[in-house]
């Protein structure tokens, strides 16, 4: 049941994804004007490479209106998000998450943002604007890590698909958010507001985030954190009786041990304190198993502090959960998604000149109206399924717009961008970041996030880096590339990927398991 305390948080969390969706899109509409200066005399653009001050000579000796640079360094500029995304997702997140705890890492996180939203805003130079490109992927990064792994710990069971789906509703939203920035603010004048609007997405969620509880799961793993753990859920279900969700959690552990000695996975201790202690003053009559609940606490060494990645990657028990890691993050860049986020304002220029900017909104739009679909069907439709069906939906949307682009089918070309969008919306984009939590213990999701994205930020760089130039090579043929490798990695899910709906991680675990087939 959603309460109003459940509902601030996720929304307190989420804000986290709202800016790294609006970090996405800040630099797609005011490219032009960023990058081209135009001649005080005669009023026409000057090309980079013949504009000798560097966009730094102004008359009153205030900011450049423009920091001149070149398509690839533009390319590179771009990109360099990912180069953050890649070391904040890799070594803060996790380690923020697991040290000092969900809230407190976020809140951390926002001075990463904060001031690498306010060095690109008051930049002069080139270089300036590639070190607060960098500090916001850090914090981007980051983010990608915490936001999913605490939406999943303080959702009730019956919401925990719904509540998922929220991380990508944020990022698109976010991205919605700046693409309208960028219609009223890409001007000589206004982009600089774009880009340090950052600063106060930061502030407003470090200041919700002082009103939200920390992860009751995370809080039950610290030693003598049991009564903060329970009164936590208490706060965010709503009411006094919880015991019957804190002993699922007990009984996750119990079922994580049997299969340890069973052979199947490791085990996920979840709790740092006696059940006594959590569910003291409740009500309730069933039989807790104290030997297994005892065992499950004596297991967890490190005090809470989980596993570490290359534990998580070398351990046998997690290279199942690795692999089906590895393979949605992998396909949700190699769709080639960022590829039309980043650069859609580009692409629909050469067609639609005069329109390009709204489209680049409607597209933004459509992705927020399917991603609420989503958020509606996810905990109704297999992840699976959805997954599936994305990538089915988005291969034949690449493979439309390779041929309208190359045949110069403008209405066509409009559709399929939009098409291509809606179809990531509904699976390939907020699958990969929900079935962390659902195909690893909670000892290993902070580690196992910090791992599926490095793999996300990794290949969202390659694409990021060379789409631009691929597109200017290849021209609409790049989005036959993507249609093919929609096909095979859509093939490599039907294959790999098992159903995760309604389950736990320690059940998901047991049906790759042939023997234990019940």
């Amino acid at each position: 049941m959603a309460t109003p305390a459940l509902f601030l948080n996720a929304l307190s969390i989420v804000l986290g994804s709202f800016q790294y969706g609006h970090h996405i899109g800040e630099l797609n509409s005011p490219q032009k004007v960023i990058t081209t200066c135009t001649d005080p005399d005669t009023g026409l653009d000057i090309p980079a490479s013949l504009w000798p001050l560097s966009g730094t000579d102004t008359p009153d000796g205030t900011l450049p209106l423009c920091i001149p640079m070149t398509s690839s360094e533009w390319s590179v500029l771009v990109a360099t998000l990912t180069i953050g995304g890649l070391l904040g997702s890799l070594f803060v997140g996790a380690r923020l998450a697991d040290r000092f705890g969900r809230r407190t890492a976020l809140m951390v996180n926002n001075a990463s943002l904060s001031l690498g939203s306010l060095t690109m805003g008051c930049a002069s130079t080139y270089s300036a604007m590639l070190v607060g490109r960098f500090l916001i992927g850090v914090g981007c990064g980051a983010v990608t890590v915490i936001v999913p792994m605490y939406l999943a710990e303080i959702s009730p069971p019956e919401l925990r698909g719904t509540l998922g789906v929220m991380n990508q509703l944020g990022i698109v939203v976010g991205i919605l958010f700046s693409q309208v920035l960028g219609l009223y603010f890409s001007t000589a004048t206004g982009w600089r507001v774009i880009l340090i609007t950052g600063v106060g997405l930061s502030l407003l969620q470090l200041v919700l985030l002082v009103l939200c509880v920390e992860s009751p799961r995370y809080l039950a793993l610290q030693p003598g954190g049991a009564v903060k753990a329970k009164r936590a859920l208490q706060i965010l279900r709503g009411r006094q009786d919880v015991a019957k969700e804190i002993r699922e959690w007990t009984r996750q552990d119990e079922r994580s041990l049997a299969a340890e000695e069973e052979g199947l996975v490791g085990a996920s201790p979840l709790l740092n304190d006696s059940n006594e202690a959590l569910l003291g003053g409740e009500n309730d009559n069933e039989p807790i198993n104290h030997h297994h609940t005892n065992k499950a606490l004596n297991a967890l060494s490190g005090h809470g502090q989980g596993i570490a990645v290359h534990e998580f990657i070398t351990l046998p028990r997690y290279r199942r959960p690795a692999l089906i890691l590895f393979l949605v993050q992998l396909s949700q860049q190699l769709s080639g998604i960022n590829g039309v986020m980043f650069y859609s304002t580009a692409i629909m220029s050469t067609i639609l000149p005069t329109q390009s900017a709204m489209i680049t909104v409607y597209i933004s739009v459509v992705n927020v109206g399917m991603t609420l679909i989503a958020a509606y069907v996810m905990d109704k439709a297999g992840r699976r399924t959805l997954l599936m069906t994305s990538g089915v939906a988005m291969g034949i949307s690449s493979f439309m717009l390779a041929s309208s682009l190359n045949y110069e089918i403008p209405m066509l070309s409009a559709f399929s961008i939009i098409a291509f969008v809606a179809s990531f919306a509904i699976g390939l984009g907020p699958i990969p970041f929900l079935i962390i939590p659902e195909v690893v213990d909670t000892t290993a999701v902070a580690s196992a996030s910090a791992f599926a994205l490095s793999v996300n930020w990794s290949t969202n760089f390659v694409v990021s880096v060379m789409f631009l130039k691929l597109q200017e090579w290849w021209g609409g043929n790049v989005f036959y590339v993507f249609a093919l490798l929609l096909a095979g990695l859509t093939t490599a899910i039907q294959r790999v990927v098992p159903e995760t709906r309604g389950k736990t991680a320690e059940e998901v675990a047991r049906s790759w398991q042939p023997s234990h087939v019940h």
